[in-house]
């Protein structure tokens, strides 16, 4: 119940402030004679410049004796209703219109929020449900602020310790995953210094690296490659790869890399069926009949594929390479 007083209560303040700033602007707005001047005279100048128009166009044959005489009749028409003065009863009523407004206004806003409200509203849209979603809300502000000062602490924490791994790691990914992408591109940096071996943020600074300047593809392949050498099934960096390696002309090597990509997808899935695009169009460009061998071979199965065989459960379709055997690859989809 309490809460239905505190919604009734500003209901009736937001009214009561809506009422007064209608009132204010209506008889804040009266007429100034003076104004009324300035404004006549501003009028009464546009239809001479309009006057003078219509007479040039005549001597100048562009309009008839009839259509300037028609033109002529409608200004001056207009000049008498410009210049004419107001009766006292147009007068009296221009005084009494903001007061009788206000007094419409002051009875219709409310009348129409209570029907709205007794048509559509409900009470019981604030009863525990509602405070829990708020509650949950600013749970959410709460944890985003935490966040905040969590990533302060973590930056002083580099500031003092450059070689703070742990730190540099959960800086460049909450970096990346806010799109600040000039400061995660040195976080992983530091990531990649500190650890050579780590394979996610040799990728994720090779994708930064071309989202920052696509110039740089060159930069980022070799970073791609180095990731490669440590886990040839990586997804994103098979794509950058292929992409370099492309780039460069070197569509034997970009054939591979597709080739591998596509392994992995249903044959005929969507993630296939984009992959095996670019690969034809791969083998197009440099001439090749074939995907070259791949070097690596056939990707190892999984421990959830050999169970999910000895269980008699569903395995994934049998995946083959563009040269027939069976092969490997991960998404090639974007970031």
């Amino acid at each position: 119940m309490k809460y239905e007083v505190i919604f009734c209560v500003f209901a009736i303040l937001l009214m009561a402030a809506v009422i007064g700033l209608f009132a204010w602007r209506l008889f804040s707005g009266r007429s100034d004679p003076a104004r009324e001047w300035r404004r006549t005279a501003e009028n009464i100048e546009a239809l001479r410049d309009e006057y003078d128009r219509i007479r040039a166009a005549r001597d100048a044959g562009r309009l008839s004796e009839k259509e300037f005489a028609e033109r002529e009749e409608e200004l001056a028409l207009r000049v008498i209703d410009e210049t004419a003065p107001e009766t006292d009863e147009k007068h009296e009523m221009v005084e009494r219109f903001p007061a009788v407004t206000a007094a419409a206004v002051a009875v219709i806003i409310p009348a129409v929020a209570i029907g709205g409200y007794l048509w559509y509203g409900d009470f019981s849209a604030l009863d525990e449900r509602a405070i829990e979603q708020i509650r949950t809300t600013r749970e959410a502000a709460r944890s985003e602020k935490n966040m905040s000062e969590t990533v302060k602490s973590l930056e002083a924490a580099v500031v003092r310790d450059k070689d703070d791994l742990e730190a540099w790691e959960l800086l460049a990914d909450q970096y990346n995953a806010t799109g600040n992408l000039s400061q995660a591109q040195i976080a992983y940096e530091n990531v990649v210094r500190l650890n050579p071996k780590n394979v996610n943020a040799m990728v994720e600074l090779a994708d930064i690296t071309i989202g920052l300047d696509p110039s740089k593809l060159r930069e980022a392949e070799a970073l791609a490659e180095k990731a490669l050498a440590l886990d040839p099934w990586n997804q994103k960096a098979l794509m950058i790869g292929a992409a370099g390696a492309f780039d460069r002309g070197d569509y034997a090597l970009a054939a591979v890399y597709f080739a591998r990509l596509r392994g992995q997808f249903p044959e005929g899935s969507e993630g296939w069926r984009a992959i095996n695009g670019q690969l034809d169009m791969t083998l197009h460009a440099g001439g090749l009949k074939d995907v070259p061998l791949d070097p690596v071979g056939r990707k190892p199965e999984t421990d959830m594929a050999k169970m999910m065989k000895m269980g008699g459960g569903m395995s994934a379709a049998p995946e083959r390479g563009a040269d027939g055997t069976d092969g490997v690859g991960l998404n090639p989809l974007g970031r």
